[in-house]
């Protein structure tokens, strides 16, 4: 199912047709993604029923294009685009990269159960390109669709409120963790308790995930080179703070990688 990029118009999975069923099971992963649960996704508060008077109304749920697939390395959205959808993670991964200065830098990552560039719902166009690290699955929602019906109910629109503003509270916390005054092997460790922290919020373990990014995207976005990112994992090894495998990454002692950091999250 591909996915057009001035699509507003949507329908839940279950309303799908089975052609379009079995098309989407083509293309999707061959083994079952690990879904972030609903309830700790961030778009949840915008999916729920909302009860108006005596009756329960569920407005936004039937609008949200729920577990949409992308291939590996597949572009959700370029930066400079018409904004026109809000997107929430269901399963993989992406990074963000923003064109400046004739060159394009990862500025961030998102992992499952959050949103991607909620900011973008006054700005009318995205701030920066968001690109799948992994297959993912993404669940979206017109947002001008969710305008009118929050324009109309109270309700919808002090829930979409609270997801903006804990989405920038969010964006706050990660970026004082990771942009404070700290040094080369902090700031590695820091990336690494920062991940932690947001896969506890999104319901997974907080001591073992992936780090589906590559080395030289962790790089950019932390603004070292390629050799020293690695060479700083080894050393965090060596500390016995975390254990690599793959891309697997297990995190031995929390409280001494958050000692380390100097901020206590988890």
């Amino acid at each position: 199912m591909k996915k057009s990029s001035r699509q507003t118009n949507f329908v839940s999975e279950s309303d799908n047709t089975p052609e379009e069923k079995q098309s989407r099971k083509k293309t999707a992963c061959k083994s079952e993604p690990d879904y972030v649960e609903c309830d700790a996704c961030r778009l949840s508060p915008l999916c729920s029923p909302v009860k108006v008077g005596d009756h329960t109304y569920d407005f936004t749920g039937k609008m949200v294009n729920r577990r949409h697939y992308f291939k590996r390395g597949e572009m959700i959205f370029k930066q400079g685009e018409k904004a026109e959808l809000i997107f929430a993670i269901s399963a993989g991964s992406l990074k963000l990269i923003a064109h400046v200065k004739d060159s394009n830098r990862v500025i961030d990552f998102r992992i499952p159960g959050e949103l991607i560039d909620v900011c973008s719902l006054n700005e009318g166009r995205y701030a920066y390109s968001a690109q799948a690290l992994e297959d993912i699955y993404l669940c979206e929602i017109g947002k001008e669709t969710l305008n009118d019906i929050a324009s109309q109910i109270p309700e919808v629109q002090g829930r979409l409120m609270k997801v903006v503003s804990q989405e920038l509270i969010n964006i706050q916390k990660s970026s004082m963790l990771m942009h404070g005054n700290i040094n080369s092997e902090e700031k590695i460790a820091a990336f690494i308790l920062n991940l932690a922290w947001r896969y506890q919020n999104s319901g997974y373990s907080s001591r073992k995930f992936k780090l589906n990014m590559t080395r030289t995207d962790i790089a950019d976005f932390l603004g070292l080179s390629k050799e020293s990112v690695i060479r700083l994992f080894k050393k965090l090894q060596q500390r016995k703070f975390i254990q690599f495998k793959g891309k697997n990454v297990n995190i031995i002692d929390v409280e001494a990688l958050q000692n380390f950091v100097g901020i206590k999250l988890i």
